[in-house]
């Protein structure tokens, strides 16, 4: 009995070390994002962007080859839960077919957006992190493509502020020659919790580079609707 009351309290003491460094961390982010001056985050802009693809975004340079990098963000599938419940019972189907000896599971994974020039690039890819496919939306398909600003659920907004600045998360349709690619674009590079029929984006744990993450998400933004003006969207950064 003396056993399970130490592992009951040791439990306990785990969950309120992960609620206090939670609680920490965004009080750190409040602080830090009160104090941004958003009309200088705009100037640094290029700079955020040049060390970001000197880092964890230097693999873009490959697809991009001799084309410049005007600015990149990540983005996710959007997915409903019309097209959840279509894959339950796809996948369902499939693990029948094997007698349930294999389950299957449908995940999204996360696509990277670069604009260069004219074009829009969409880098998908696979379960191992690797590109897999690479389209190129010309300036013609950008112009018949369409974006609007999707409503935060009430938990939702409980997790994407940032002291006076919100994550929100826009829904881009691009043309193609078949039906339209439905991407969710956040006014953030984030990273993207994904599980099956749902994706949480947040921003990494370091307060600075949240800011940074911050600043290129809306600084994508505001390059796409330079771009194609009926893709602009009012952003935080000033354009």
């Amino acid at each position: 009995m003396g056993s399970y009351i130490f592992i009951i309290i040791g439990f306990i003491a785990i969950y309120a070390g992960i609620f206090i460094w939670f609680r920490r961390k965004k009080q750190q982010s409040a602080a830090a994002f009160s104090k941004l001056n958003m009309q200088q985050e705009a100037a640094k802009a290029e700079s955020y962007k040049t060390e970001f693809l000197s880092g964890d975004f230097a693999f873009l340079k490959q697809y991009i080859k001799d084309g410049p990098i005007d600015a990149f963000t990540i983005a996710t599938l959007d997915y409903g839960k019309g097209d959840m419940a279509k894959d339950v019972a796809k996948d369902t189907l499939k693990s029948l077919a094997t007698l349930g000896t294999v389950k299957y599971n449908t995940v999204q994974t996360p696509k990277y957006l670069v604009l260069s020039g004219s074009d829009l690039h969409l880098l998908d890819t696979n379960t191992d992190g690797d590109v897999d496919k690479h389209l190129v939306f010309d300036n013609f398909r950008l112009k018949n493509s369409t974006i609007e600003e999707l409503p935060l659920a009430k938990m939702a907004m409980m997790r994407a502020n940032y002291g006076d600045y919100s994550l929100k998360n826009y829904k881009l349709s691009l043309q193609t020659d078949g039906k339209e690619v439905k991407l969710v674009i956040p006014n953030g590079i984030v990273q993207a919790m994904v599980a099956q029929g749902s994706a949480t984006s947040y921003l990494s744990n370091n307060v600075e580079k949240q800011v940074k993450e911050f600043v290129l998400g809306n600084y994508f933004l505001n390059k796409l609707g330079e771009k194609a003006s009926n893709l602009k969207v009012q952003t935080y950064l000033p354009a």
